[in-house]
C-alpha cells in the first residue's frame, strides 16, 4: 500500500521536509499526493506508530487500526487508500 511507503519516506525526510513545507505554506497542503500524504500524516504516523517506523507493513497496519485516531487530513488520505 502507498501510505506505508509515504509514511517511511516521511519519517526519513521529515526533519527536512515536513518543517520546510509548513513554514512556506502554513495551513496549507498543496504539491504532490507523496508530499500532501507526508504534510498529513507524519505527525501521526510519528505519534500513534512511531514504533513500527521504519517497517512499511507495520505502519499501514498500525494507522488502520488506530483510524479513529488520525487527524482529519491524515485519515482522509488514509481512506483514499494512498
Amino acid at each position: 500500500m502507498i501510505i506505508g511507503r509515504i509514511l517511511l519516506a516521511a519519517a526519513i525526510a521529515a526533519s527536512l521536509f515536513v518543517p520546510a513545507a509548513e513554514a512556506k505554506m502554513p495551513g496549507r497542503v498543496s504539491g504532490t499526493a507523496r508530499q500532501r500524504a507526508e504534510q498529513a500524516c507524519y505527525g501521526d504516523a510519528t505519534r500513534l506508530c512511531g514504533d513500527a517506523i521504519p517497517d512499511e507493513a507495520k505502519i499501514t497496519a498500525c494507522m488502520g487500526k488506530k483510524k479513529a485516531q488520525l487527524s482529519p487530513e491524515c485519515r482522509k488520505i488514509f481512506d483514499q487508500g494512498l
